[in-house]
């Protein structure tokens, strides 16, 4: 999803470009540019999978049954993450 809006920024950006010779273009373009920055700024380090709720909440259960018999911070990271995806407004 997120590589589809990047993808369409892009291609607005290029039409943007197009028609630079006027003034709301070359706003609209500067718009689309700063967008693409920030968004490769916040998940170019990311890694995202794609997993659907149900998914989610099973792999979070198993997670949390692991990190029960034990300590692991990369488990226990990796569960807030889902926790937090899970919370998170659909």
């Amino acid at each position: 999803m997120l590589s589809d809006y990047r993808s369409w920024l892009a291609s607005e950006l290029k039409l943007l470009g197009n028609a630079s010779h006027h003034a709301y273009s070359f706003g609209q373009a500067n718009m689309a540019k700063r967008a693409i920055e920030r968004l490769d700024a916040d998940i170019g380090d990311r890694v995202l999978v794609p997993l659907t709720r149900a998914e989610t909440g099973a792999v979070l259960a198993e997670l949390e049954d692991r990190t029960a018999a034990g300590p692991s911070p990369a488990l226990e990271a990796l569960a807030l993450a889902l926790r937090e995806a899970l919370a998170a407004p659909s």
